[in-house]
């Protein structure tokens, strides 16, 4: 495969809301390393958040990350264009997408199985928004022939869903979503193939509630038109739900979980608030008996695998959860639309790419 010395990528340049596209030098491959001709990348909200350069990303992107300049995503799928010396694992040609969290390997954590929450946990030293993506070889996953391009920029976002649906048992129970981004779309797609008996989903915005109908939501509920507690409770005969998938990070609606989820039930919680979470802890948890569970990132490679069977066999179709399509020189109108919430997942793709 023939690789310019020079791409095009979306860059993170300022401490400022917006990015550049522009040329930079295509990253030179160190041994344990592969490079990776992008096909589709996806926007997180992690990316909204630099994009915007608010207060989550002034605390958060130089210590996670790295400093400024960067390039910015990290959803994507590619074809390894070329490999570094040292690896062994995957070849030139492969199709593949690529895990983010990258464990050290040595702490506690990584010694007793759970390597997803690695208490040294580190990032791509760069982003994926660009014609080629610098990445360690151990992150990646290969994809299966039945899976297109399209559908693997998400496998990381979906496999997140699957990290909590996995936590529980939904067969036959009544499930909640409070917040239906694209997280909370996928967990309703997850929790209708594993056998969920009747999935309510809560959030401000029809557009997104319409399309968690189209994911396979029974019930759709405004929670700044309707009392989403009364309404779930009425509707299944005082108990609540089983299950209460929190995705929205918003404390308001994390309350409202805790009072409508079914006692002896669970909560698990994807959604990060953006400030302190005050729980009346007595009736929310204790005499209600609920189970809580914390969701960070993916189990590592447990969710992938399980994502890489719903999807690529067809038992989960995310196509319809794939809205919006873009040139990487057209990011600006991307961001602007998720911004907005007026999307379910927005696909970037290099110019060379889409136009062929």
């Amino acid at each position: 495969m023939e690789i310019p010395k020079i791409m095009m990528a979306i860059v993170k340049t300022k401490k400022e809301r917006g990015a550049e596209y522009r040329p930079i030098p295509v990253p030179e491959v160190g041994p344990d390393e592969v490079l990776v001709k992008v096909h589709a990348a996806a926007i997180c909200g992690t990316d909204i958040h630099m994009y915007q350069w608010n207060a989550w990303a002034q605390a958060n992107v130089e210590k996670a990350y790295s400093g400024l300049p960067r390039i910015m995503g990290h959803e994507f799928s590619g074809e390894i264009a070329a490999i570094g010396a040292a690896v062994k694992n995957v070849t030139v040609g492969e199709r593949v997408a690529c895990e983010t969290h990258l464990a050290c390997g040595e702490c506690y954590q990584c010694k007793t199985g759970d390597t997803y929450n690695c208490q040294n946990i580190r990032r791509f030293k760069n982003g994926v928004y660009a014609e080629y993506a610098l990445v360690p070889a151990a992150a990646l996953v290969k994809l299966p022939d039945s899976m297109t391009y399209d559908q693997a920029s998400v496998m990381e976002p979906f496999s997140v869903a699957v990290h909590g649906a996995s936590l529980v048992r939904v067969v036959g129970d009544t499930v909640a979503v409070i917040g239906v981004g694209p997280i909370g779309l996928f967990t309703v797609k997850v929790a209708r193939a594993m056998g969920a008996s009747k999935i309510f989903v809560s959030d401000i915005s029809e557009y997104r509630l319409n399309l968690a109908l189209k994911a396979g939501a029974d019930i759709a509920l405004n929670s700044s038109e309707v009392d989403v507690v009364e309404a779930i409770k009425d509707m299944t005969d005082g108990l609540g739900c089983g299950t209460v998938f929190e995705t929205s990070g918003n404390v308001t609606a994390v309350k409202q979980g805790f009072q409508f989820l079914r006692k002896c039930g669970t909560m698990v919680m994807t959604g990060l608030p953006s400030k302190p979470l005050v729980l009346d802890a007595s009736d929310d948890i204790v005499w209600k008996a609920a189970k809580v569970y914390g969701v960070h990132g993916r189990e590592i490679f447990t969710s992938w695998e399980i994502t890489k069977g719903l999807i690529g066999s067809g038992r989960v179709s995310v196509d319809d959860m794939l809205t919006h399509r873009f040139k990487f020189g057209e990011f600006r109108q991307g961001f602007e639309l998720a911004e907005a919430g007026l999307t379910g997942k927005v696909i970037f793709y290099p110019d060379s790419i889409a136009e062929k």
